[in-house]
C-alpha cells in the first residue's frame, strides 16, 4: 500500500501559509494601534505639564508682587480732611499708655484736617490735650501734650478749640 501524501503536504503547505499571514497581519495591527495610544497619551501628558508649569510660574510671580498697591492716579495725595475720619477716644487710647489714674475725658475727640485732639483727666482734676496726627501710610499717631498750640505751626487753616490765640 502505498500512499501518496504529495497532494496533502502541498494543501497543508497552503493552509500553513495563509494562516501563518493573516496572525502576523491581526498582530502588526495590533501593536500600530497600541503605538497610537501610547502616542496619544505621552502627547496630552506633556501637553497637561504645560499647562501646570505655566500656571505655576504665573502663581509664584504673583506672590512675589508687592502687597501695596499704589494709589490711583486720581487719589489726592495728601491726608486732607476729606475722608479721613475721625478717630475714637478707643483707637487714641491704643496709641498711648496714660499714667495711673490718667484717663480720655468721654465726650467726643477733635479734629481739624489731619490733626485730632482728645480731653485726658487726670486723677488731680486737671486736665490735659492730648494732640493726634495723621499721616498717609501710617495713620494716626502721637504728636504731643499740652494746653494749646499756635495753629500757624500745625499749618492748619480751619480754627480749632486746641489753638492758643
Amino acid at each position: 500500500m502505498t500512499d501518496d501524501l504529495g497532494p496533502l503536504r502541498q494543501a497543508m503547505a497552503d493552509l500553513s501559509e495563509h494562516g501563518g499571514t493573516a496572525d502576523m497581519y491581526e498582530r502588526a495591527l495590533r501593536t500600530s494601534r497600541q503605538a497610537q495610544r501610547r502616542m496619544a497619551v505621552t502627547t496630552g501628558a506633556a501637553a497637561v505639564a504645560v499647562v501646570f508649569a505655566i500656571g505655576a510660574t504665573v502663581a509664584v510671580a504673583a506672590n512675589r508682587r508687592s502687597d501695596t498697591p499704589s494709589p490711583p492716579a486720581s487719589a489726592p495725595t495728601s491726608a486732607g480732611s476729606q475722608g479721613l475720619g475721625c478717630p475714637s477716644t478707643q483707637t487714641l487710647g491704643n496709641l498711648v499708655e496714660l499714667p495711673e489714674g490718667w484717663s480720655f475725658a468721654p465726650r467726643d475727640v477733635e479734629c481739624v484736617e489731619t490733626w485730632a485732639a482728645a480731653d485726658v483727666q487726670r486723677s488731680d482734676a486737671s486736665s490735659v490735650i492730648y494732640l493726634f496726627h495723621h499721616t498717609a501710610g501710617t495713620g494716626w499717631r502721637y504728636h504731643d501734650q499740652g494746653n494749646g498750640w499756635d495753629c500757624t505751626d500745625l499749618d492748619l487753616t480751619e480754627p480749632a478749640t486746641f489753638c492758643t490765640p
